[in-house]
């Protein structure tokens, strides 16, 4: 193994024009390495679990879902930087900070995580890197001399490209903690975490620190960007803006919670009517947003109990991502709720009460949704025919259908029916049958 296999050198300004060492992989090893993206596609997602299993503070968050969502999405854009670095055979100076990386670190300070906790998550995703490439190069290579001369160029490369990365975000923590300690959003933030955490503040004070008054019925929204680019905080006010205004709310509170996540609460002295709470439900934000929102409560217990029930209603999309639209309820969806806790267990219920009914074809969930809305209705051809914009005859043929897949008369069962079919119809294929 000699040094002029695994290191190149490159011009370095910083000291007057010489030059320093620079890390490069050589070949045939950084060949394979290169092919890795394609041998473990979810290579994100992975190392994102590895992150989340080892730094506390990440797990501590109140809104583990999303915060897990941008750590996936950092780490796949490191990932896919390096392997291009590699492929190229260009070394890890000619990296460039990955946008998704930077609003890690920006949600990271909104979240009140650590710098200590963000620099931890990078040394472990280069140990997760290392071990995997580690591992795929052994079953890849044949040649041990290869391996090994790859593996201590790969060690050298993977310090050196944290080490910069680290600068890097290390810039971006800093100068966002910065502005955001002087403003008044972050006192803000912080004293609707105090209320959110249970801690006791005096009903006048937290509502003099927030700009928004306490006494009253609220209404807590959760309004989510897309993780991977493209909606800053202002396009997600606007968002919320719009979402309250539905419930005669003109002035909202607005608290950042992440680099694509936005909680907002509506106040009224009134709770709000149910053709309020129903508009507010129809309103669907602009593509590649969502919406969640909790059920109306009073007071400072109600401000935490509203949030909390938006948050709830939130985690759905991320367990089932095409089956919940943009706009999600908790009052639509508290049972689905309570019993996608445990999705292992509601699988099986849904597949034991459902049968061959619990198959993913789209003919089958058309028979599963129609017959949903006609218990739903409560076995009217009529009203369930209206509901789904279809013919009663059609409603009629789908309900027998269903019933015949079934082998059951629908009255058998019947509470257990509809809850099998809720699940399914909210969750999708996480609760239903897998191909092998």
């Amino acid at each position: 193994m000699t040094l002029s296999r695994s290191q190149a050198t490159v011009d370095d300004p910083a000291v007057g024009g010489g030059t320093a060492t620079a890390v490069v992989v050589p070949a045939p090893g950084r060949e394979v390495l290169a092919g890795m993206g394609d041998a473990y596609p979810d290579h994100g997602v992975r190392m994102a679990e590895s992150i989340h299993a080892r730094v506390e503070e990440l797990e501590a968050v109140s809104d583990r879902a999303r915060m897990f969502a941008e750590t996936e999405g950092s780490c796949t854009a490191n990932i896919e930087q390096i392997l291009s670095l590699l492929r190229s055979g260009r070394p890890a100076s000619d990296h460039a900070f990955p946008e998704a990386a930077e609003r890690y670190a920006i949600g990271l300070v909104h979240r009140r995580v650590s710098m200590t906790s963000m620099l931890h998550s990078y040394r472990v995703g280069q140990n997760f890197l290392w071990t995997t490439a580690s591992r795929h190069l052994q079953a890849e290579v044949g040649d041990a001399e290869v391996v090994l001369d790859t593996l201590h160029a790969l060690s050298s490369f993977l310090f050196e490209y944290v080490d910069l990365a680290s600068t890097d975000l290390v810039d971006t923590y800093q100068q966002e903690r910065d502005r955001w300690i002087r403003t008044a959003a972050a006192v803000r933030a912080e004293t609707a975490r105090e209320l959110l955490d249970g801690r006791t503040i005096d009903e006048q004070t937290a509502s003099s620190r927030l700009g928004y008054e306490l006494r009253g019925h609220h209404v807590g929204l959760i309004v989510v960007g897309d993780a991977t680019g493209g909606d800053d905080l202002r396009s997600l006010e606007k968002e919320a803006i719009e979402a309250a205004g539905t419930l005669g709310c003109g002035d909202p509170l607005l608290v950042p919670a992440g680099a694509s996540t936005l909680w907002a609460w509506c106040r009224s002295l009134e709770s709000p009517s149910r053709d309020a709470i129903a508009r507010l439900e129809r309103h669907l934000p602009r593509e590649g947003v969502r919406l969640a929102i909790g059920r109306p409560a009073y007071g400072i217990e109600g401000f935490r109990v509203t949030h909390v029930e938006a948050q709830y209603a939130a985690d759905l999309w991320r367990q089932s991502p095409a089956s919940t639209g943009r706009t999600v309820s908790y009052a639509a969806v508290e049972l689905v709720s309570l019993l996608a806790s445990d999705v292992t267990r509601a699988r099986r219920f849904v597949i034991g009460e459902l049968g061959a009914l619990a198959d993913p074809q789209d003919g089958t969930a058309r028979l599963r949704e129609t017959l949903l809305s006609f218990l739903a209705h409560g076995g009217s051809h009529t009203l369930a025919a209206q509901a789904l914009h279809l013919h009663k005859n059609t409603v009629y043929t789908r309900v027998r259908r269903a019933e015949a897949i079934l082998g059951v008369p629908i009255s058998h069962r019947r509470i257990e029916l509809q809850t099998a079919l809720m699940l399914a119809t909210t969750l999708g294929d996480e609760v239903l049958v897998q191909d092998g």
